[in-house]
Parts: C-alpha cells; structure tokens; sequence
C-alpha cells in the first residue's frame, strides 16, 4: 500500500476524531496514529514525503538509508575469486512542476540505481543499459520536494566483481525478499531462477548459493513478490509459493490456453497490479527463427482469482499498462504515463539486437495489434511516454 492510499484510507476516520474535538492541523495527530502510518510505509519515497509534512510527522520516523550503502551487496561462494554481488535499482515514475517543461508538465518513467549516497545513474527501463543523452529540457536535481515521485517496482541483478565483470549469465530473474524501508539486511534472502529454470536461493549468513528441491523437475520461467510472498511460475503456467523453508506451496493449477497461431506459450512472466497477480503468456512465430530471435505474434493475460485459486482470462487491463523488462515486470496507471495508453503490453524482443540498440514494441489488448514504439529508449536515450505512441 502506498503512502498516498493509506492516506486515502486513514483520512475518514481522523477526520471523525478531529471534528469531535473540534477541527486541529495534522500536525497534532497523536504519534500512536504516526507511527502507524509509518510501519505502513515500504517505499524510500513514500519515507521521505511523509517526513516532508511537518516538523512532527518528520520527528516521528527515522531517515531512510541509501541503497548505496546497502548495495552492491556481496553474496559468498565457493570460488572466492569469482565473487558475486547483488545490485538494486529502482523504476520511478516522475513529473515535472509546472514551468520546467516548454509543453507543460513533463512524464518520465526512470530507472535509477544510486551510485554513491545522492548521486544517481539512469538506466534503460528494458536492460541495464546506461542512458548517454539526457533531453534538453531534463532536470540536473531531482528534488523530491519540487517534482511528484513515485516508485514503481525495484529491480535485481547479480554481477561479478561488484559490477565491474557484468552480469552473470545464466540467471534469468533475481528477487529480494524482504526489501522494504525499515528491512534489515540480515533478515533478507535472495531468489533467482537459473538457466535451466532452476529455482535457487541464498539466506543471509549461508555460505553459498542453494537450489529448491522440486520434485515435479519443472521448468521455471519468472519469479515475483505478490503479497509479501515469493511466488514463481513455471512452464505450464502453475503458480508456487516459496514458503519460509524454502519450499514450494501449490497456488494455482496450470493454464489452458487453447489453439492460437504460432508455437504458443513461450514465455510467461508474472505482473503485480493493484493487487492482484497476472500471468502474462507470449506467443511466438513458430518459423525458421533460432529460439532467442522468434518474433512474437500475441499475448494472452491471465488474472488470478484468489477466493477459488485458478487463472481468469483478463480481455482487457483497463487503465494500467505493463511492461515486461529483462530484470523485472511492472504495471503502471496511464495517469503517471502523462496521456500515454494504458491497455496495452511494452516489450522488447532480441530478434535485431545485432544491431546493438533496443527495439521497444506495443500490444494493445483492444484490437491485439503490434506496433514499434516511435519514441523508444535507443532512440531518444530516454524513456519518456509522449500522448499516445502511434
């Protein structure tokens, strides 16, 4: 929950408080409410604006840390040599005060990786990719007090040699869990899938990696925190829980996705949107192409019905859109993308990579059409959603 909908929900009742003793700022909330709020707050962001409200909500939780003095972090192995580290970023989704931009108020989505205390690196949404040119017209200072900030989702990555020997290969997708605010570091462990689509994991003061014993020799193809719980995906579309001895817990049955055209279900990735959790399936040519460079053709979205644990086929996501990254997938309300479309999938394919730059594509879910994103992150080395993206 964000500190915006907590809010929203907190303020009928203090209101019926204050109006019976009569109308009082927010500053006299009494701290047992404050300090309610703040256990609610799990982002860096949401800590800061509360703290910016007055002197008496800022007194009432401490400052948040850097990532920068939590990461890279370094996760032992057998091979010291070839030390691992785990690197954190963070996707915000940012608007521009009024002024700062010639065509009004200005929309970024920005993926951000602190690298040293206030000091940040922008990176490209769909990779980690270093973004090279900024817009004229963007910011040197982001100021949290001066621009509207929300974060979106965090983003893992394991790399050799504190970032400097590059990513480890054969690692599809890392999570942390937990990683909120006030999380203490020696209370986090570390998922990732391997190549194989092996599950593994590493728990603060283990001594090296461990794999989960899955007797059913499923492939797995995403991993994701829903509801403050790790849960994965594999081939056939069946949802596990991995529970705190790190095992695996049944949460839905598989998928059937009937006949579609192309080689059907290649990849399904797992998206969290206002609270629910979606499968998304991607279809792919089934032509002469190698496996990495199959174009896709189409994309079936699932949404998991809770109450009776099995998959509802979602015709439409109505107002958010998603974006399926390399490292991580998200959902974000067409109102922070500044007018962009919602209703739709963002993805990027490795069919022209030998060309070096990302080509960024869109499926909207209302005609199921597929189309190249014109304003796209290798072109304008910024990910900025314009109104609409035909």
């Amino acid at each position: 929950m964000t500190f915006s909908s907590f809010l929203q929900r907190l303020r009928s009742p203090v209101q019926a408080l204050m109006e019976g003793t009569g109308k009082r700022p927010w500053s006299d909330l009494p701290p047992e409410i404050l300090s309610m709020i703040g256990d609610r707050l799990h982002t860096r962001m949401d800590v800061l604006r509360f703290r910016g409200v007055c002197s008496s909500f800022r007194s009432s939780i401490p400052r948040p840390g850097h990532d920068a003095s939590r990461f890279p972090f370094r996760i032992p192995t057998n091979t010291p040599r070839s030390a691992l580290f785990l690197r954190a970023s963070t996707v915000y989704a940012v608007e521009t005060p009024d002024g700062t931009a010639s065509s009004g108020r200005a929309r970024w989505l920005l993926k951000l990786e602190e690298s040293e205390p206030g000091r940040m690196r922008i990176l490209s949404l769909f990779s980690r990719q270093r973004i090279a040119y900024l817009p004229h017209e963007f910011p040197e200072v982001l100021d949290s007090l001066q621009f509207r900030i929300v974060e979106i989702c965090r983003e893992y990555t394991l790399e050799y040699g504190g970032g400097t020997g590059g990513l480890v290969q054969g690692v599809r997708k890392v999570v942390m869990h937990p990683d909120c605010v006030g999380s203490d570091v020696d209370r986090c462990s570390v998922y990732f899938i391997d190549g194989k689509g092996r599950l593994g994991y590493w728990r603060y003061g283990d001594e090296n990696w461990s794999h989960i014993d899955d007797s059913q020799g499923s492939g797995y193809d995403d991993i994701a925190v829903y509801d403050s719980r790790v849960c994965v995906v594999d081939q056939f579309g069946s949802v596990s829980e991995i529970d705190s001895s790190f095992g695996l817990q049944s949460l839905s049955p598989p998928i059937y996705s009937g006949n579609h055209r192309g080689s059907g279900g290649f990849w399904k990735q797992l998206v969290v949107s206002s609270g629910d959790l979606y499968l998304v399936d991607r279809y792919t040519e089934s032509i002469a192409y190698t496996e990495k460079t199959r174009p896709t053709c189409d994309f079936r979205v699932y949404r998991l019905d809770r109450q009776w644990g099995r998959w509802e086929e979602a015709r439409s996501l109505g107002d958010p859109a998603f974006f399926l990254c390399k490292h991580c997938s998200f959902a974000v309300s067409a109102l922070e993308l500044g007018g962009g479309n919602g209703n739709c999938i963002y993805y990027t394919e490795d069919t022209y990579s030998h060309y070096s730059m990302e080509i960024v594509k869109v499926f909207s879910l209302a005609d199921r059409s597929i189309k190249w994103l014109k304003y796209s992150d290798w072109c304008a080395r910024l990910f900025q959603l314009p109104n609409g993206h035909a």
